[in-house]
């Protein structure tokens, strides 16, 4: 896996970097399709469209990445947590790999990570706010008491997804229930335009789940 810290401590995360190495491969004159699992930014999504690309989302788990690596034409493949493989080496995650390609997007650009982010939101049109929570609570029963959106942060659902968790969706905004597979906890994750909005997602959707946990 791979995480990045700007100058002055500020983290980049998992999402920003697999837009940069996105970008920065695409440029580099590779081709193939966007692997992303159900956690992972809209932004990379809308990335993958800018530059003509096709996108495939599986569940959560490398190994269904892995899958598309071994049967598909595929450039770059990752996850929320920072495991991400690229086209032309092993069809797995390799940290010390995509640190050097990040580097390497920054020798041939003269651009920081933090300014080649900026530009892929004007590329976009996304403004990127991310958060995750990871609650120790009792998960059986739960999803299906998550099965109708309700209203957060003062934004109305418009639809559910349920490719592995509940996730709730809203304008310019999302909310992911998900037990965890391989630790006893509920994760939240949330993505918003905003990072007052996504940290108002994450606390109203806690207190949500703890009440319906009871």
């Amino acid at each position: 896996r791979i995480a990045a810290v700007l100058p002055g401590g500020r983290f980049f995360n998992p999402h920003q970097v697999f837009a940069v190495l996105l970008r920065h491969l695409h440029a580099k004159g590779l081709s193939g399709g966007v692997v992303k699992n159900f956690a992972v930014s809209w932004i990379v999504d809308r990335l993958a469209e800018r530059l003509g690309l096709p996108v495939k989302t599986t569940p959560v788990g490398f190994k269904w990445i892995t899958e598309a690596f071994l049967r598909e034409d595929v450039l770059i493949g990752g996850e929320e947590s920072g495991g991400i493989g690229v086209k032309g080496h092993l069809p797995e995650r390799d940290g010390i790999l995509n640190a050097l390609l990040l580097l390497e997007s920054v020798a041939r650009t003269g651009k920081d990570l933090a300014t080649q982010f900026r530009e892929i939101e004007d590329l976009t049109g996304l403004t990127h706010a991310y958060e995750r929570l990871d609650l120790e609570i009792p998960t059986e029963g739960l999803l299906e008491k998550l099965r109708e959106p309700r209203p957060l942060a003062g934004l109305a659902p418009k639809g559910l997804q349920d490719l592995d968790g509940v996730k709730w969706i809203y304008e310019g905004a999302w909310v992911l229930f998900r037990p965890s597979g391989t630790e006893p906890l509920l994760r939240i994750y949330a993505e918003a335009t905003s990072e007052e909005t996504v940290q108002a997602l994450v606390r109203e959707a806690e207190a949500l789940v703890r009440r319906l946990a009871g």
